[in-house]
């Protein structure tokens, strides 16, 4: 197991957004740690933010139950949240969207506005152990931005948990996994965290030993000033050594599908087992961010380095 730590000194620089995050709350109890995840970010980044609730369909509500009643229901719970909130971060704009009919069509038909989607991770039954829903994984899956995937009770919960903090991205030489490492250290850059970049056992040996290098290099070009840990873990697997090093950090980052994925139009199996039970609040990069410019420092420490 290696580690290298660059000496350097974070720095966080002011960051505005104008775009609405968009966070999903299904039930107050259950997804109250998103929200409050969502809002502290918004809060954090100077966004707005908006509370989004979805009550079903009027043709899947039981017999004897008025439809109007639900929808009173839902505005006002979604409004007490958002109330909450506002009070809890003043100065964050928060805003409401009620909507009727399934909640994953209503974040993805909202997916291409927002510069994020928050939502909390899909619960277990208590007594079977079997998840109730996949709304995040049908999200990661779909979505036409990032989705942040919250544990329940994230921040909340002590005990014999590694307080570790920062920024925690997976890499294994992919093109996926190289976007995902920029993402990570613009993460780490603007909350002013450490970046811990972690490659497991079961990533190309070939490909990182190629790849390695120039991104390391990259990322050093565009935030010389931001404090990066690389760790090469040879006694876990992708999953076992992401779970190992994001319990107790502040984000994971991490792509749709590695390398070994065999179709970009689904879940790669990391992922996928990673979202079920996200160690931290869990970043999933669900479209491909723009490329740097063929003249951008990063283009040219990477073209440095592979000849």
């Amino acid at each position: 197991m290696t580690t290298v730590f660059p000496d350097a000194t974070a720095i966080k620089p002011s960051v505005q957004r104008s775009e609405p995050m968009l966070v999903a709350m299904r039930d107050p109890a259950a997804d109250r740690t998103a929200v409050e995840w969502a809002a502290a970010r918004a809060a954090a980044l100077d966004a707005p933010l908006t509370v989004l609730h979805a009550i079903a369909d009027p043709s899947l509500m039981p017999p004897g139950r008025l439809y109007g009643d639900e929808v009173i229901a839902g505005r006002v719970m979604v409004s007490r949240e958002a109330s909450r909130v506002s009070h809890r971060y003043p100065g964050l704009r928060v805003s409401t969207y009620l909507h009727c009919g399934d909640v994953v069509e209503a974040l993805l038909g909202l997916s291409t506005a927002a510069p994020m989607i928050v939502v909390g991770a899909d619960r277990k039954d208590p007594s079977s152990g079997e998840f109730k829903g996949s709304v995040a994984l049908q999200v990661a899956l779909n979505s036409a931005t990032p989705v942040a995937v919250v544990p329940p009770g994230y921040g909340y919960q002590t005990g014999s948990g590694q307080a570790r903090g920062g920024v925690v991205v997976g890499v294994d030489g992919s093109d996926v996994s190289r976007i995902a490492l920029m993402r990570a250290a613009e993460e780490a850059q603007s909350a002013g965290m450490a970046l811990t970049v972690v490659t497991a056992l079961g990533s190309s040996p070939q490909r990182m030993a190629v790849g390695a290098s120039p991104m390391l290099l990259a990322v050093r070009t565009r935030y010389p000033d931001l404090i990066v840990s690389w760790i090469v873990d040879d006694l876990h697997t992708p999953v076992e050594a992401l779970a190992l090093y994001g319990a107790g950090s502040d984000l994971l980052v991490i792509g749709r599908h590695g390398s070994g994925a065999r179709s970009a139009m689904s879940l790669g199996s990391v992922t996928h087992t990673l979202l079920l039970e996200p160690p931290c609040p869990t970043l999933v990069l669900t479209r491909r961010e723009l490329e740097p410019a063929e003249d951008s420092p990063t283009r040219a420490a990477e073209r440095m380095n592979v000849h």
